[in-house]
């Protein structure tokens, strides 16, 4: 019977590592665009046209209720086709460009669900009261507004970055060798008899990684919140 083999499982990790600039490309790259269409999708929620505040409210429940998998296998399997029909021939593109487009979509529901939450705990009396002493509107949103907001925000964004750099596991089902894809292709290279060793080593990964963003971003906050009370 088969047993697990501590040698093998340390040899897993080092191959299995060389696969994280592809998963630390697809999880900055997804945030960067994840972040602008969240903002675009709270301005458009919480603008004055009813008609753009429908249409962002149901494109979010609709991102938020679809398992992230489905929304992979929807997007690469569905949008070639899609362009296709307009003369746009997708079949050249990098997969990494698809996976970008697609955790950025998948992150950008929550994402503008926290910038909305975050912006409406600022007191609008705030923005009042700058306006009133002949402040510009922008002024003071860059001043006053966005400061507090981001503070507020911040705990909720850092839980933004590990769920975008987890997310990025589901990589491998299109194909990229990211570090589960890697993790994958090892374990199909020793015939099925050395899994445990390869998701074990591909967990601990991701594990301590995410550790490690979790304390970075304590650590932001703290630095954060000091700064603001020096400037108070």
């Amino acid at each position: 019977m088969y047993g697990f083999k501590f040698g093998v499982f340390l040899s897993d990790l080092p191959k299995i590592m060389r696969a994280m600039p592809v998963t630390l490309l697809l999880t900055v790259s997804a945030l960067a665009f994840g972040l602008a269409l969240g903002a675009l999708l709270c301005v458009a929620r919480m603008g004055k046209r009813a008609a753009l505040r429908r249409i962002g409210d149901a494109y979010v429940a609709f991102i938020r209720g679809v398992p992230q998998l489905v929304l992979i296998f929807l997007l690469y399997l569905g949008l070639p086709q899609l362009l296709k029909g307009i003369g746009v021939d997708m079949t050249s593109i990098d997969k990494h460009i698809y996976l970008t487009g697609i955790f950025a979509i998948a992150l950008s529901a929550p994402i503008s669900e926290l910038m909305r939450s975050a912006y409406l705990a600022v007191d609008k009396s705030q923005m009042e009261a700058a306006l009133s002493v002949g402040m510009k509107r922008f002024a003071a949103f860059r001043r006053i507004i966005f400061p507090q907001a981001f503070g507020i925000a911040l705990p909720s964004l850092g839980n933004q970055v590990i769920l975008a750099f987890k997310l990025t596991a589901l990589a491998f089902s299109i194909g990229v060798a990211d570090l589960m894809g890697r993790a994958r292709i090892i374990s199909a290279q020793g015939h099925g008899t050395r899994r445990l060793e390869s998701y074990l080593a591909v967990a601990l990964i991701y594990w301590g990684i995410c550790v490690l963003l979790e304390q970075a971003n304590r650590a932001l906050v703290r630095r954060y919140s000091r700064r603001v009370r020096q400037c108070a």
